[in-house]
């Protein structure tokens, strides 16, 4: 189940909110949203239900004693279990490929037995969670353990689950102890519910929007011209984009229902001056969970080139099992250690000039998102007027599509629009009617939206 779906907002959330407020006593709320999380995630498969329930018995079960405080076997059994499932699920087939290949270059077909595996939504999330949750029992971040149901709804809860945030325990603690006692507040209400609205919208109008108009050319990158090529450059970047930032905004929207108050996990990463900027505003979750259990223990600063290139690479795999990715993430770390290395002349341009350069960076970045390096390799060409051209360019329309995108992409903060929404006297009833104005547009698209790209990680 997806959240931009009829299934979904006609008939799961009404339900469990109903359940939620009115129907169960408080004291099973925590009950009821761990019941309604493996049920969202049943949905998608019982097999992967049962690696998501496996995992946090497994993780659990070797930290609730106190004898992992320090204790670096337990440790490294505690994240094995979840880890072996992720390198399963998702790496397997790009090893035992990778592998097939230095030994065999000849062999051009892949390991059908390990490419016929279904990743679990999600499952990259989930279980940095788990792993997150054990460092800190280790370290004794978190003092005592918390009951099975109260661990298990931190890991599972359906919000979050499939594409973050990634969440520290300490994040959530409050949250899921309160639940008997929460009752939101018109103000809360009214923020959960644009969050969610503005987080479609721009899912399901923009993104898929955009998506749509670009599956011709993504499909053959070498019959495009430069027009066309040039296109999907800007549109690829805008789409993953809105992409993400529609989840986040949906997340952090659902969770407030719940009396949840997520982290933000995206902070208008366009208008980062720099790269080491934008991975402070791109999945925030993952870059301070990288900092904290990868880089810092890696020696930080100390190594500063090596660590950083190791974390990247880290970063290229967690997102997608193939090298690619990997390149990807190297990529971004040129352009952080590039960046400090030429701090004092970049930081002595204009802003719009440093914004620009880096979101150039960026969307070229994104191709090895899109493509794998041969097609990358024949894309690259028909930037260049390479490509045969034989896909039509897009039209006027499309460009006027484009700009529109990058107008609320560069032009509208709508954390600013929700948090300001009550502050205008007699603002109020107009904000509610253009909230449902727009509701209702994106539910004419809602049945032709697409999976969020993220959930493919």
């Amino acid at each position: 189940m997806i959240f931009n779906e009829f299934r979904f907002l006609a008939v799961f959330l009404p339900a469990i909110l109903v359940t939620f407020f009115f129907i169960v006593p408080a004291t099973r709320r925590r009950e009821l949203l761990l019941a309604a999380s493996f049920l969202f995630y049943g949905l998608s498969g019982i097999e992967h239900t049962v690696v998501l329930l496996l995992g946090s018995v497994w993780v659990y079960a070797i930290c609730r004693s106190d004898a992992i405080k320090g204790s670096g076997w337990r440790l490294a059994l505690a994240i094995v279990g979840p880890a072996a499932a992720l390198v399963y699920y998702k790496y397997s087939a790009f090893i035992v490929e990778s592998v097939w290949r230095v030994a065999d270059t000849t062999v051009s077909q892949p390991f059908s037995i390990f490419y016929s595996v279904l990743l679990p939504a999600g499952i990259s999330f989930f279980t940095f969670q788990m792993i997150s949750f054990a460092i800190d029992r280790y370290r004794g971040t978190i003092p005592v353990t918390p009951a099975f149901r109260t661990f298990a709804l931190y890991i599972s809860f359906f919000p979050q689950l499939v594409a973050g945030p990634i969440l520290r325990f300490d994040q959530v603690a409050d949250s899921i102890a309160n639940l008997t006692k929460f009752v939101p507040s018109r103000q809360d209400f009214s923020d959960a519910i644009s969050y969610v609205v503005f987080g479609l919208m721009v899912k399901v109008l923009l993104a898929d929007g955009l998506a749509g108009v670009m599956a011709p050319a993504i499909a053959d990158p070498g019959a495009l011209g430069i027009n066309g090529s040039w296109y999907v450059l800007l549109g690829y970047s805008f789409q993953i984009y809105f992409d993400f930032y529609g989840y986040s905004l949906i997340a952090i929207g659902l969770g407030r229902l719940f009396g949840f108050r997520f982290p933000a996990n995206f902070l208008r990463p366009y208008e980062a001056n720099n790269p080491r900027d934008f991975w402070r505003r791109w999945h925030v979750s993952l870059s301070y969970w990288i900092r904290d259990y990868l880089y810092i223990p890696l020696g930080g600063n100390r190594r500063y080139t090596i660590n950083i290139a190791i974390v990247f690479a880290a970063v290229g795999l967690w997102h997608g099992a193939g090298w690619n990715f990997v390149v990807w993430g190297l990529y971004h770390g040129a352009l952080v250690t590039g960046y400090s290395a030429l701090a004092r002349w970049w930081n002595k341009m204009p802003v719009l000039i440093q914004r620009l350069v880096n979101f150039s960076l960026v969307s070229f970045g994104w191709l090895l998102f899109l493509f794998d390096f041969s097609n990358a390799k024949t894309f690259a060409l028909s930037l260049v007027g390479q490509g045969s051209g034989i896909v039509p360019a897009p039209a006027l329309l499309a460009w006027g599509f484009m700009g529109v995108t990058a107008v609320v992409c560069f032009g509208i903060n709508f954390e600013k629009v929700i948090v300001h929404q009550w502050k205008k006297s007699g603002a109020a009833n107009a904000y509610s009617v253009a909230l449902g104005a727009v509701f209702f547009l994106t539910l004419l698209f809602v049945g032709v939206s697409r999976t969020f790209i993220y959930f493919r990680f």
